[in-house]
């Protein structure tokens, strides 16, 4: 029985560890400036393709009416998805925060 609990408490204690590592190498400035520059990138790829797809309809679809209903889905959608990326970002920038706040 004492064993069990001797492996309970070194789990417990390389988890303990492993969570403090995990915290201060997500406050490293350098990640975090690397995380934010990685979101950038990706919403400003993001916006790229489908102002790609954008032109795509433009320039191959004659119906007007369809190319009209078409523009506004993919405009819908990439409001959409940037917003996605815009919170996702918004989050991690209040965790990144939250630990360091936690850690002063």
């Amino acid at each position: 029985m004492m064993n069990k609990e001797n492996n309970w408490k070194e789990f417990s204690d390389d988890v303990s560890g492993m969570s403090k590592k995990i915290k201060s190498n997500l406050t490293n400035e350098e990640n975090i400036e690397d995380l934010k520059a990685s979101l950038k990138a990706t919403r400003e790829a993001i916006s790229n393709s489908f102002g790609d797809l954008i032109q795509i309809v433009e320039n191959t679809v004659k119906d007007e009416e369809i190319k009209e209903d078409a523009l506004n889905i993919v405009s819908s959608l990439k409001d959409e998805v940037s917003n996605f990326v815009d919170t996702a970002k918004d989050k991690v920038s209040e965790v990144v925060n939250f630990i360091v706040t936690e850690e002063e």
